[in-house]
């Protein structure tokens, strides 16, 4: 009986860990200004809190998609073991990995499908004409 009750102890552990890992950090859900670096076009994404089949929802306006044709397949996000986000398609295979950020302004850079350098950064909510970020997981 000590024996069931410790193993029932141990996945019951394991699972809360596991819950805890998938659970997407307040810090990264919000609005994120994506941009070319060194290029004049750049759109709002929104990193939502709600599940997704692979992660979490991302929402990306049609003109964001079209400025950046990989984003077309982006069907959610998730992060990382390494704090990194990632970006991938319906069906969980990455389209782009942003690692870890920057810990002087937050913001993280990568190469695109397509050779170039995507510059992902937060929103500040106090910019003018970002309009409203989304509030952060668990807030209310």
């Amino acid at each position: 009986m000590r024996q069931l009750a410790l193993a029932l102890a141990i996945l019951s552990i394991g699972g809360a860990a596991s819950a805890a890992a998938l659970e997407p950090s307040a810090q990264r859900v919000g609005d994120w200004r994506l941009s070319e670096v060194g290029g004049k076009v750049a759109c709002t994404l929104t990193l939502t809190h709600e599940a997704s089949f692979a992660g979490y929802a991302l929402k990306a306006p049609l003109a964001c998609r079209r400025a950046f044709p990989a984003l077309r397949a982006v069907a959610a996000w998730a992060l990382d073991d390494k704090g990194g986000i990632v970006l991938t398609d319906d069906h969980d295979q990455a389209i782009v990995t942003f690692p870890a950020a920057s810990p002087t302004d937050g913001a993280y850079e990568t190469k695109s499908p397509d050779g170039r350098t995507w510059r992902l950064e937060p929103v500040k909510p106090d910019a003018p004409g970002t309009g409203p970020t989304a509030k952060p997981f668990g807030a209310s």
